[in-house]
């Protein structure tokens, strides 16, 4: 049988883990927050926004593909084939049985909302095979890799994994350039065209559990260095990506920011210096910030979207003010999605629909 490292889904101490895919799920819907205000006028398109949009953004969802990566070789000895058959059938129920749950749900409120593709056999063929609804897609590709990618047991193996994966996101990144190949990535299959996406994520995760088990960082990780490299790195990092960024957004025109956009994105820069020092600083202690997070991180990402897109429908319908919809707008997308969450893990065990690795029992 698989063997899974300890009878607790979340077995490490490496808590910035799983604080780093808490964080990726708030600025999620915090995207999803600004993507709707900017498309009801709301908030305008600034430089910031834009910046935000093109350059931030995008890197929320491969943090979970990183994280489950991580926690995949962390957790788990895949090694042959009786162990991945362990592995697949627990992942399985882990990852099919909140697919299966907001896709229906999903469909179900647009039939009734009358906002998009219903609930009809034909649109839960396509959701469910073909084209996933935001933003459980992720599911169906974390399965595939669960599927293929066994785990590394030497840096060989682990060069070799990140290698090919790199390989694969170079050249979509190439396609993409192109209009030919974009619409040779929109002719793959979803779980083709997002698996090569992000394939480097995943095995960079598996990667960097691998040196941590082997203790080839371990050193650097918990002992008292790592808070003063994080103070070098962090901010430079910090900086270099706001560079790169701008250059790549505004490389044609000059840069001017507002006063208070340079002040909002000189506060951004604190906050994630400090953010990032804590998440890659910090073994099995915790914030009690994160610590409250932690438990929400799946029910905020996968049911934000849902709850927007009702509270946009009944804000409309009502001729909500603008002061009314952004307050509202900002309890449909953190706090209702952990209500929703507290209320199923308390009735009985409906709490197994967005996290089933709470309630699935581990293999020995």
């Amino acid at each position: 049988m698989a063997k899974l490292l300890s009878g607790s889904s979340r077995a490490t101490t490496a808590t910035w883990i799983f604080n780093f895919e808490s964080s990726a799920s708030l600025l999620l819907a915090l995207g999803s927050l600004l993507a709707a205000w900017h498309a009801r006028q709301i908030l305008p398109a600034n430089s910031l926004y834009r910046f935000w949009e093109s350059c931030l953004l995008p890197v929320q969802l491969p943090v979970f593909y990183f994280g489950y990566g991580y926690l995949y070789q962390r957790q788990w000895r895949v090694t042959s084939l009786r162990s991945w058959w362990g592995s697949v059938r627990y992942e399985l129920a882990n990852l099919l049985t909140p697919f299966a749950f907001i896709t229906v749900l999903t469909l179900a409120v647009r039939s009734w909302l009358h906002t998009g593709a219903g609930l009809t056999p034909e649109h839960l063929a396509v959701a469910l095979f073909v084209d996933p609804v935001i933003p459980v897609g992720f599911f169906l590709v974390a399965l595939v890799f669960y599927l293929l990618i066994p785990n590394f047991t030497s840096k060989r193996a682990a060069a070799v994994g990140v290698g090919v994966s790199l390989l694969l996101k170079i050249a979509v990144v190439i396609a993409a350039r192109s209009p030919e190949g974009q619409g040779l990535l929109g002719s793959l299959p979803y779980v083709v065209a997002n698996g090569c996406d992000n394939a480097l994520w995943f095995c960079g995760g598996m990667a960097l559990a691998l040196e941590e088990c082997q203790g080839q960082i371990s050193q650097h990780m918990r002992g008292a260095r790592l808070p003063r490299a994080v103070k070098i790195t962090g901010p430079l990092a910090l900086w270099l990506g706001l560079a790169l960024g701008c250059w790549w957004l505004y490389g044609q025109e000059r840069m001017n920011l507002g006063c208070l956009e340079a002040v909002l994105v000189g506060a951004g820069l604190g906050a994630g210096t400090l953010l990032y020092r804590e998440l890659f600083g910090m073994q099995g202690r915790q914030w009690r910030f994160f610590s409250l997070v932690d438990g929400y991180t799946k029910g905020i990402w996968l049911l934000h979207p849902l709850c927007l897109e009702l509270w946009f429908f009944w804000a409309q319908e009502a001729h909500l003010g603008t002061v009314g919809i952004v307050a509202g707008s900002l309890a449909a997308a953190y706090l209702v999605p952990v209500a929703i969450n507290v209320m199923l893990d308390h009735l009985g065990r409906l709490g197994f629909l967005i996290n089933p690795n709470r309630y699935l029992s581990k293999p020995r």
